[in-house]
């Protein structure tokens, strides 16, 4: 048997790049063997972005549809105001983190555009709100969220009916896992009927969950016997970002120039480290593990090496090399998390890197598309 795993990265509105990927894996999959995203995977986790991607998947979404989410309701989840206010605070120094997007403000806010965007059920039929953790059936979904007040990593999962949260609706979920430090305040989730517990952003644990999703296959699948020999896993990025700290810039940061760049600075090497890992892992014992991601932007002289190791460190203009090997323009590619205009560069990127990118896979370097093609030739049956 082979137990297939999606895994989707955090990143913000940089989530419409991963559903742009997924729009190719979910074309190269009907075409191949006639199923849906949420047919062919076993296991399909998500953090922060990455868990509205994989609850879209649950409640049976077109990939076009979440990258619609994106396009038309970005700017209702990161408010033009707020942001100019962000920025503002930033140029003044004064706390900019006292500065943050809204759960929730009339019909707009992280948490309404979940709740109005994740209605569908699993049998397709649109429902007057979103589906339970619980209620999804097929495929198995892990959402992981920290909880701050017990100082743990929650790992939401529809395969145990008697968790606390099994009929908590998916938007909740979702709201929790994406309610990333210095951008969102953190979500209540109702524990009981006497205490709520805060989470905040699953990224400050796990903003790549493959390594969580291949340990929760393990555990819910073991009783069917399977083995880590079995597990397959296709993990999706938000492209990385390569912005430049120099000691002369970073050595005079107090508080607000740490938090202002928590999500550069420490949610990437958590994330790098558990790919590294899942990768070893599943290679030790003959396995596929298949990662799509890229870097943002090139900024130094020198190609860039498989490892990341660059031969050379003298900085130039930044640009995107996959829109520039495609179409020949060197236009950089802007990293923000928290700007809904940069969507349509972000997809033109993601576009570009499915035309012409390549990949590490089975030991040789692959077309991108080729290698999903491949992943998903590997495990049809």
């Amino acid at each position: 048997m082979t137990f297939k795993i999606l895994s989707l990265d955090g990143g913000g509105i940089r989530g419409v790049l991963s559903a742009t990927i997924l729009k190719e894996v979910e074309k190269t999959l009907i075409e191949k063997t006639g199923q849906k995203l949420h047919e062919y995977f076993d296991l399909v986790s998500g953090t922060s972005t990455g868990s509205i991607l994989a609850a879209g998947i649950a409640c049976q979404m077109e990939a076009d549809k979440m990258i619609e989410l994106y396009q038309k309701s970005g700017k209702d989840i990161f408010l033009d105001s707020v942001r100019e206010q962000r920025k503002w605070r930033k140029v003044s120094q004064a706390v900019g983190s006292h500065v943050l997007y809204p759960h929730e403000q009339g019909e707009r806010g992280l948490a309404k555009v979940l709740e109005n965007q994740l209605k569908k059920s699993p049998l397709g039929k649109k429902l007057d709100k979103s589906p339970t953790i619980a209620g999804i059936d097929k495929p198995h979904i892990l959402i992981p969220a920290y909880d701050v007040y017990s100082r743990n990593t929650t790992w939401f999962n529809n395969s145990d009916p008697t968790a606390w949260y099994s009929n908590l609706e998916l938007w909740k979920i979702c709201t929790a896992s994406a309610s990333a430090p210095t951008f969102f305040p953190p979500y209540e989730l109702p524990y009981n009927e006497h205490q709520s517990l805060p989470h905040i952003d699953g990224g400050v644990s796990a903003n790549n969950p493959a390594l969580m999703a291949v340990a929760h296959a393990l555990l819910i699948e073991k009783q069917n016997g399977l083995n880590l020999s079995d597990i397959t896993v296709l993990s999706i990025g938000t492209g990385n970002t390569t912005k430049v700290f120099k000691y002369e810039e970073i050595k005079g940061w107090g508080q607000l120039g740490w938090a202002g760049n928590l999500a550069d600075m420490f949610m990437s090497p958590a994330a790098q480290n558990s790919e590294a890992i899942c990768y070893h892992i599943l290679e030790s014992a003959g396995r596929d593990y298949l990662r799509l991601d890229f870097d943002l932007n090139e900024r130094f002289q020198g190609k860039q090496q498989p490892d990341r190791l660059r031969e050379s460190l003298k900085e130039k203009n930044p640009y995107n090399e996959f829109i520039f090997e495609q179409k020949n323009q060197k236009k950089p590619v802007k990293e923000d998390i928290d700007n809904p205009d940069n969507c349509p560069e972000l997809i033109e990127a993601a576009e570009c890197y499915l035309e012409c990118g390549q990949v590490h896979y089975k030991n040789q370097r692959v077309l991108v598309k080729k290698a999903i093609e491949q992943f998903i030739e590997s495990h049809s049956v």
